[in-house]
């Protein structure tokens, strides 16, 4: 029978040698009550946590949100990323690091925009790897391995505070799917776009007639206006395929 994401965690953290929550909670730095609640199920976990439980705990944050069937329980850590015993019916996507210089514009210097208009991510933008099963990716998503990153949604422009439901809303926490061979706005979507500065996620439609082409950018939440850019200025780097979420 599956369990629960509170159940695996409080398995995870008893397999780590830690004999109580509050123990475990201090290591971590976490509010003793903020962890006592994920692990006793009175409150949810997002994925920045499971992430952060998982590194603790060795055991891969994948599991303990979703515990899919012949998923990996187990991870060591190099350098951040998760290695796992990966199987021949499942796939490694690379989540991408976007408050890399946050701050300093360190980002400009990973993110490279070739002369036809290409996109090249450092490997040093690499955080982390999340496995899946190869149906989901091929199947579900239509994506192809090589093809994909993942990225965590980190400000509160993608959803609209009066409107939170919607479908499409990416909340902060969230990881987005990234389809990098999916760069043209046509039909009008969810985009990860280099601005300069970082990556962020915006829709994105053509407007129509204008000459040099041009693009509208826009944020779900009201409170952040709405630009225009040519097509050679939105460096557009891949279509918002899908989102990990926790409810």
């Amino acid at each position: 029978m599956k369990r629960e994401p509170f159940e695996r965690l409080k398995e995870a953290r008893e397999e780590a040698g830690f004999d109580s929550a509050a123990k475990a909670a201090v290591a971590m730095h976490v509010p003793t009550s903020t962890y006592n609640s994920h692990e006793n199920g009175s409150r949810g976990f997002v994925v920045a946590d499971a992430i952060k439980y998982g590194k603790k705990f060795k055991v891969n944050p994948v599991w303990l949100l979703f515990d899919e069937e012949g998923g990996t329980k187990y991870q060591t850590s190099l350098r951040g990323q998760v290695v796992k015993r990966t199987s021949e019916a499942r796939k490694s996507i690379q989540e991408i690091d976007v408050r890399a210089g946050a701050g300093g514009g360190g980002i400009v210097d990973m993110v490279n925009v070739t002369p036809n208009h290409g996109i090249t991510i450092s490997e040093e933008l690499v955080v982390a790897e999340w496995e899946m099963p190869d149906s989901f990716v091929r199947g579900t998503l239509r994506m192809e391995q090589g093809f994909a990153k993942i990225m965590e949604i980190a400000g509160d422009s993608g959803y609209d505070p009066a409107n939170p439901g919607a479908p499409g809303s990416v909340f902060p926490g969230d990881r987005v799917i990234i389809d990098l061979r999916d760069t043209r706005p046509s039909p009008p979507g969810a985009f990860a776009v280099f601005d300069g500065i970082g990556i962020v996620v915006k829709l994105v439609e053509p407007i129509h007639g204008s000459e040099p082409p041009r693009l509208r950018l826009m944020s779900r939440n009201p409170q952040y206006n709405s630009y225009e850019v040519t097509i050679e200025e939105a460096h557009i780097i891949g279509r918002v395929r899908g989102r990990i979420s926790v409810m």
